[in-house]
């Protein structure tokens, strides 16, 4: 069983520590407690230090930029024990509608690692800088935001109704 951490806002931890790494293929959107729903990515990672592992589940906020970490009940749990854990949180992450895919993160080299590791969101090494600049060039492809939202809606509205009509086929 996993339960939020809520003092945890990023994790903090070297490339070399994460030792394997599933993250979604695509975004859900969720509601948590505290927050307004909106589109989240999911990740799954385990930690090794020494004879302990730490496997997490964390989901980005992609609005609020924001993420939120889930941490097993039982904490840290033995190398022995890990597997089952990291299996229950994959579980876990595709009960809530994300499909996971094995990045294959343990089978880099330990410069890609650390690479890798920096520009993910949830990560307390993620270059801020490049998050404003990411953001600064979403403004300037759409510097209105309400003509976005009205994309946006338009989008989903067209969604639904394709969803409808498949669903009435069947």
């Amino acid at each position: 069983m996993f339960v939020q951490h809520k003092q945890l806002t990023h994790l903090n931890v070297a490339a070399e520590k994460v030792t394997h790494l599933h993250v979604a293929s695509s975004s859900v959107q969720l509601a948590f407690a505290e927050v307004r729903p909106q589109l989240c990515r999911a990740y799954l990672v385990r930690i090794s230090g020494g004879e302990k592992t730490l496997v997490v589940v964390a989901f980005y906020l992609l609005e609020s930029r924001s993420s939120i970490f889930f941490v097993p009940k039982v904490g840290e749990v033995s190398a022995a024990d890990a597997e089952k854990v990291y299996e229950e949180g994959y579980s876990f992450i595709e009960s809530m509608g994300f499909v996971l895919t094995e990045t294959d993160f343990h089978l880099l080299s330990a410069a890609k690692k650390d690479v890798y590791w920096r520009n993910l969101p949830i990560s307390k090494t993620h270059n801020k800088q490049v998050v404003a600049e990411r953001t600064a060039a979403a403004v300037d492809r759409h510097p209105d935001d309400s003509l976005l939202a009205e994309e946006v809606r338009h989008l989903h509205l067209r969604s639904r109704e394709s969803l409808g009509r498949f669903l009435a086929s069947l």
